[in-house]
């Protein structure tokens, strides 16, 4: 089976980037920092991450043929032992962050657009609906309150990508004029946010509906599915064989990626669902073509590989442990000692919240959070999957540890 290894770096590079944007704005620092416009576009990495999915999955499941391989309970299991434990584990993280701080799992700012982001504390029976739906990776269809830990709202779309996989996948990739059937995703992908901007539909139900909804996101699923029906009909030739046309891809994503970034910022607000949803697709089809034939010296492959499957993982703990850090670093920042803290904890909590973090710590952040996303994954994830396949798959942990190997999404 044939390696992308340039697909792996690119879900790397998104999964930082993702880091990023949810985070560096915890530092009042970053309002002095230049081109901070270039780490408004999340929706860019979430987009090209659903579109990649689709493409891999594709890639892995069914290759060169019809039908999908192992059966569509074997890929259920497969997909959900992988999606499963790392949401759980991110989730209890976020948790014990919330135990040791005054963060509180009944209060939700309301996505808006056009009047801030409201909050809204939920009493004791909502929010413990609110947290079931957390656990079950169901949160994303209430279009009102934001997840528990904010990123797992994806890793609740890949939930309804992943049932709809084997349904939809087959009928994509025998379809003829995959080419068309892009365009019309395209098209149907751009009309709720283009009804929306002109209706003026600003509030939290519409930003929640058009912007996390995994009906509104799935025609990204299913453009990486009809993307890798034309690579294997070896029709990326045509914007691959020259380096001046590889180049001139690169131009255009990255022309639209800064010209998006700074109308997110600077430009009329009836822009943002477009941009958010669907303005960006074609650069982001693009972007996935492109690295499916980008080179990678052979030494450096396994580590790319390494970085590649740690990408959901990153995506997953990286807030919670940014909260951590966060912690940490103020808690250091007072000079006392662990014990003193232990012992007077709310007056220790009380003056941390006086500690301004510094920026130059943010880059140990970031390094950590990817050492311990690699370790997360290889040492936790990758055994405790073993173990749920070979239970429910009834294959032997040493059968389910080599097919994990062969299916690295």
């Amino acid at each position: 089976m044939k390696k992308f290894v340039g697909l792996d770096l690119l879900r790397f590079g998104l999964a930082v980037y993702l880091m990023v944007f949810h985070t560096i704005r915890e530092y009042p620092q970053n309002v002095d920092l230049p081109l901070m416009e270039l780490t408004n576009l999340g929706g860019f990495a979430t987009s090209t991450f659903f579109i990649l999915s689709g493409f891999i999955l594709s890639h892995v499941y069914f290759g060169r043929t019809a039908e999908l391989r192992g059966g569509t309970r074997d890929f259920l299991v497969k997909r959900l032992s992988n999606l499963y434990p790392v949401h759980l584990v991110s989730l209890a993280l976020l948790l014990v962050v919330s135990a040791a701080g005054t963060r509180t799992l009944d209060t939700f700012s309301l996505m808006s657009l056009d009047d801030g982001d409201p909050v809204v504390t939920l009493g004791h029976v909502a929010a413990a609906f609110n947290f079931l739906l957390n656990l079950f990776l169901l949160q994303v269809w209430n279009p009102l309150y934001a997840s528990i830990n904010p990123p797992s709202w994806s890793l609740s779309t890949l939930l309804f990508f992943y049932i709809a996989f084997p349904v939809l996948g087959p009928r994509l990739l025998k379809a003829g004029h995959k080419e068309r059937l892009l365009l019309v995703l395209w098209v149907l992908y751009l009309a709720p946010p283009v009804i929306a901007a002109t209706m003026q539909w600003y509030g939290p139900v519409a930003v929640g509906v058009i912007t996390r909804n995994p009906i509104m996101r799935l025609p990204e699923f299913l453009a990486g599915i009809l993307l890798f029906g034309i690579y294997r009909e070896a029709q990326f030739a045509q914007v691959l064989d020259r380096r001046r046309k590889v180049a001139l891809a690169m131009l255009f994503i990255a022309g639209s990626f800064v010209t998006c970034a700074w109308l997110e910022s600077h430009g009329p607000l009836r822009l943002r669902y477009i941009i958010h949803n669907g303005g960006l697709m074609p650069a982001e089809m693009l972007l996935v073509i492109v690295c499916t034939d980008l080179a990678v010296p052979q030494r450096f492959e396994r580590s790319c590989v390494r970085l590649g499957n740690a990408a959901l993982s990153i995506f997953a703990i990286h807030v919670p442990v940014f909260f951590i850090m966060m912690k940490a670093l103020k808690l250091f920042s007072l000079g006392e000692s662990p014990l003193w803290c232990m012992s007077n904890f709310s007056a220790c909590v009380s003056a941390s919240k006086q500690v301004v973090p510094s920026m130059a710590t943010y880059p140990l952040y970031l390094l950590v959070t990817v050492i311990a996303a690699v370790y997360f994954q290889e040492r936790l994830l990758v055994p405790f999957r073993t173990l749920l396949r070979a239970q429910f798959l009834d294959k032997s942990p040493r059968d389910s540890g080599s097919a994990a190997s062969r299916h690295r999404t």
